[in-house]
């Protein structure tokens, strides 16, 4: 009888207090002629049990006018000013770049990632997307404060590689 009950409180709680997690993308691209797009999503858990990201990556080409570079957007709260982020491998630092954060309006704030010491955004471009097809897609990135993991679909990298290849002349 009380393994009855034990089986039916937890029967009971699993079904009350089960949160059915909205599935969100870890990447997403938009592909064109004119622009390759590839955005990296760090997925969280809020207070509310659902996942959001907190953290953002896209590798942009802009075709038309030959530029290359990589943004990152946080939310408000990420402090303005310089910062060191470093590339990741399995536990080892790879790479360190550098992000200026600024407040871009009341919502987000946002950053031009280079190489430290560099100002070059075509080089950080350049140098990260080489780091994440190394990697197949799996890679951290970990600020002085934060630490952000990033899963790429396979299909997202090839797809946004090949237009890079494609339209980027």
């Amino acid at each position: 009888m009380c393994r009855f009950f034990l089986v039916l409180v937890w029967g009971l709680s699993f079904c009350f207090f089960q949160v059915q997690a909205e599935v969100l993308p870890t990447s997403t691209t938009q592909l064109s002629e004119n622009q390759c797009r590839l955005d990296l999503y760090h997925l969280e858990k809020n207070r509310q049990k659902q996942f959001v990201s907190t953290f953002q990556v896209a590798l942009i080409t802009d075709n038309q006018f030959r530029q290359r570079f990589v943004a990152l957007k946080a939310g408000i709260d990420h402090p303005a000013g310089f910062e060191n982020i470093r590339y990741f491998r399995t536990g080892s630092p790879v790479e360190v770049f550098t992000a200026n954060w600024r407040k871009n309006g009341n919502l987000h704030t946002v950053a031009r990632l280079v190489l430290l010491g560099g100002t070059s955004d075509k080089q950080g471009f350049d140098v990260l997307t080489k780091l994440i097809v190394e990697d197949k897609g799996h890679f951290e990135l970990l600020s002085d404060a934060d630490s952000y993991r990033f899963n790429i679909q396979p299909n997202d990298l090839k797809a946004f590689l090949t237009c890079v290849n494609t339209y980027y002349h």
